[in-house]
This record gives structure tokens, sequence and C-alpha cells, in this order.
């Protein structure tokens, strides 16, 4: 990662082929996989392993679903939609500027007026982003 640019979401899409939008600042990268491989991947290349930032994430936290995940200062993602659900999105609890409810949705918004529009109620977004930014601030 680079100073420059700071992942936003990661979002699974529905198609014939398996991929991951990773949603940056400046750009979006198109990952060949589906969620889990590519948020393995993203925690290699920082040299952690996700077992063990989950068991930490769960044993400071005190919870065990939807567990947000540590990767360093910048980025703590957290997931909106259960592990085998279609589409997923992992959010990046460092970079949202704000949260809106729509419906029964939530926009959630970002640097540089980027946003996303999920099919999650706005009271548990708004829960998963302040477990994860204790976890951010718990983790430093």
């Amino acid at each position: 990662m680079t100073q420059i640019s700071k992942l936003l979401y990661l979002k699974t899409v529905i198609s014939d082929e398996l991929m991951t939008i990773g949603q940056y600042t400046t750009h979006q990268f198109n990952y060949p996989t589906s969620m889990m491989p590519t948020v393995h991947y993203l925690l290699d290349t920082y040299r952690l392993s996700l077992p063990h930032q989950i068991k930490e994430a769960k044993q400071i936290l005190k919870i065990r679903k939807m567990v947000p995940i540590f990767i360093n200062s910048h980025i703590t993602l957290f997931p909106l939609k259960a592990k085998r659900a279609p589409l997923q999105y992992y959010i990046n609890a460092n970079a949202i500027v704000g949260i809106k409810s729509h419906n029964n949705k939530s926009i959630i918004y970002f640097e540089n007026a980027t946003f996303i529009i999920v099919d999650v109620p706005y009271t548990f977004v708004y829960k998963k982003w302040q477990e994860s930014i204790t976890l951010s601030h718990l983790m430093q």
C-alpha cells in the first residue's frame, strides 16, 4: 500500500467468474479470487495470519461473529455479510468519514467523495464500525 492510496473496501462481484473488487482512494483493483483468498492475500502482504488476527480480535472485543480484522493503523476491515453470503463486503473502518441511513440500506462515505450503498441496516454498520475503531486503537 502506498501513502497516496488507501484501501476503502472489498466487495465480491456476482458474475460468471469469481472476483473481488478492491476500492482504493485513487483507483479500483480487481482480485481474481473470492473474498477470503483476497483477505488472506492482503494479510500475507503484511506478514499476518487471518486465524491469529481473528483470535486476538475475539479476545479483545469479546465477540464471536462478524469479527473485524486489524491489519495496520490504516486498515481495520469489518465484514457486513456472513461468509457464505453470495455478496460480501469488507469495509475499512479507518477510511470511513460518515454513515447515513437510507430506507433499510446504509450509505458509507469515505475520503475523496467515494461512497458505497449496502443493503445492511444502519445500526449494524455503525456497531461494526465502532467495534473496528476500538480494535484499531487497542491493537496499536
